[in-house]
């Protein structure tokens, strides 16, 4: 098990519609057990880097440090586990210095499927996650769509129904261009008939963007993690229109609102799995150490109390199943930013 030797059966495998659009995926929750691997290694000894590609306060932020305090205080290592950031460019800036720790099974970065897929389309990266080794799929994150306090816009529909319309008229904002907020605007409008390149969308580089935006009049909708929004929802400064997905079997607590499968708008929900990847050029068993130890964080008491704390959902896809689960959204990913016009 060495880097992303794709396996297109596997059952970790994406779920598209037929009209080629990102919907859900299909992931596992249960711990699977070992995932091949080879003579085992110690591991780790030493401290473990995680590198959040993104801005201090935002989602990979966020996950990155859930990860080195479930690890730390749950005592799954004994070592220390520091954070750093280096945000841009839809990840891109901070998987191209990752790049450079090939060999290293202590240095780990963590990433959202569809996020990172855009980001490197979009801004021509030379990265290849194909080239990265995969660890695991973590989290799946309700995003939320929302629009300030006083606007007009009651429920998805009649947005929906003034964006069929006039889409010019309607102000999206979300996270990076090209990212999961860009595309899941687009889908939604695409449901209705709308050309993606007919949105009208002002990228950010992060929640905290998205909602100043959203309450100083310059957008009129936003799509962001419910971890981002949450605060400014309570404070009813933002109403949430929809979330693009519940937890199986849950409500999401103190906010109602449907999500975009009860609307009957299932298949233009974009579905990204946060997750955690390592550098190129780990043996089976160096990977396979890795993967063990991520297994046990998740495990954890300290990791579950981080899910609850940010309203993640458990999307458990160990080593190359995770690797499996790229490689199936890179090209729905990639339809929807030509029909963008952000790639060629």
């Amino acid at each position: 098990m060495k880097n992303m030797h794709v396996k297109p059966a596997r059952r970790a495998a994406a779920v598209l519609t037929a009209a080629g659009m990102l919907s859900s995926c299909a992931v596992g929750t249960a711990d699977d057990g070992k995932d091949g691997g080879g003579k085992a290694v110690a591991y780790p000894t030493k401290g473990i880097s995680v590198l959040a590609p993104g801005s201090p306060g935002g989602g990979w932020d966020t996950r990155a440090r859930g990860m080195s305090q479930a690890l730390t205080q749950c005592k799954v290592i004994g070592e220390k586990a520091t954070v750093s950031n280096k945000p841009g460019a839809g990840g891109t800036i901070g998987l191209a210095e990752f790049l450079k720790h090939k060999g290293d099974a202590h240095q780990l970065v963590v990433m959202d499927t569809v996020t990172v897929l855009g980001g490197i389309a979009v801004n021509k990266s030379p990265v290849d996650l194909k080239s990265l080794t995969p660890v695991a799929g973590l989290t799946s994150s309700p995003s939320a769509v929302v629009v300030p306090k006083d606007s007009p816009y009651k429920d998805v529909k009649s947005l929906l129904a003034d964006l069929r319309k006039k889409p010019k008229s309607i102000k999206w904002t979300g996270g990076s261009l090209g990212g999961g907020d860009h595309i899941q605007a687009a889908l939604l409008g695409k449901s209705r008939g709308v050309s993606p390149d007919k949105i009208n969308y002002v990228p950010t580089g992060g929640g905290g963007e998205t909602v100043s935006l959203l309450l100083n009049g310059a957008a009129t909708v936003g799509i962001s993690t419910l971890t981002e929004l949450r605060g400014q929802i309570e404070a009813k400064a933002l109403k949430v229109l929809a979330f693009t997905e519940k937890p199986k079997g849950q409500e999401i607590k103190g906010i109602d609102a449907p999500s975009l499968a009860e609307l009957g708008l299932e298949a233009a929900a974009v579905r990204s799995v946060g997750g955690v990847l390592a550098p190129s050029g780990l043996s089976g068993a160096q990977q396979q150490a890795v993967v063990d130890t991520v297994r046990k964080m998740r495990n954890s008491s300290c990791w579950k109390d981080v899910l609850k704390r940010n309203d993640w959902a458990d999307a458990w896809t160990p080593g190359d199943r995770f690797g499996d689960l790229i490689q199936h959204q890179e090209g729905p990913v990639n339809k929807v930013l030509e029909e963008l016009g952000l790639v060629k």
